[in-house]
């Protein structure tokens, strides 16, 4: 009994070892996208860091979808480096003052296969490339690059999409004035079913009734 006793230790020390270990190579990931992300956030005319905000709305999304940790791991980087691609822009363009010409939305409809371009090296950032790519997909299967649909449409992505479309609303843009947040959470309700996942949206109004969300959003405004 002793030594089954002393087994079971042994095994339960391993365990919480490895469980550290695991812990402490999910920060240093962390931190080296983050890294990466500052890095790219120099590059650019704006401010390239996403706003606590856009990503507290798609995490919170993410859990009341009840996605697995792992998931919500690869939502939280993707959240980081989405627009990493805007890097390969011309400052006039990101910075323009009025609407965007055909021409110039052309370009900017590039951002995720240039974003991809740039992480795809990257062997623990390969989960989050579709979610990277397809994050301006729409859920009637209008979106770009590829008119994905529906369930076709990551998860992760749909999650962003919203999470990312309610943030810019409430944001000041070089070209627009932001929007009230009523008329931003009316504008993606419109949505739901065409740009949006009627699912995602019930969960991200959910999300909305969470106090330091909404303290977020305040203080944003």
């Amino acid at each position: 009994d002793k030594e089954i006793l002393m087994t079971f230790s042994e095994q339960a020390a391993i365990a919480i070892k490895n469980a550290k270990l695991y812990k402490e190579q999910q920060n240093i990931t962390l931190g080296s996208i983050k890294s990466l992300a500052a890095v790219l956030n120099t590059r650019t005319p704006r401010s390239y860091k996403p706003k606590e905000l856009f990503l507290k709305i798609a995490l919170g999304i993410g859990k009341e979808l009840r996605l697995n940790s792992e998931d919500l791991r690869n939502l939280h980087y993707a959240t980081i480096l989405h627009d990493a691609g805007q890097v390969a822009f011309p400052d006039r363009i990101l910075t323009k003052g009025d609407k965007l010409t055909g021409k110039e939305y052309d370009i900017i409809r590039r951002h995720p296969g240039k974003s991809v371009s740039i992480i795809k090296h990257i062997s623990i950032l390969k989960p989050i490339i579709p979610i990277i790519l397809h994050h301006h997909e729409n859920f009637d299967g209008s979106g770009y690059p590829k008119g994905l649909k529906g369930e076709e449409i990551p998860l992760c992505a749909r999650i962003m999409a919203v999470a990312n479309a309610f943030s810019a609303m409430i944001t000041k843009r070089p070209y627009r004035q932001k929007v009230d947040i009523k008329s931003a959470i009316v504008e993606v309700k419109k949505n739901a079913g065409t740009q949006f996942d009627p699912c995602v949206i019930h969960a991200f109004l959910k999300v909305l009734k969470d106090k330091n969300i909404v303290s977020l959003i305040k203080k944003g405004m």
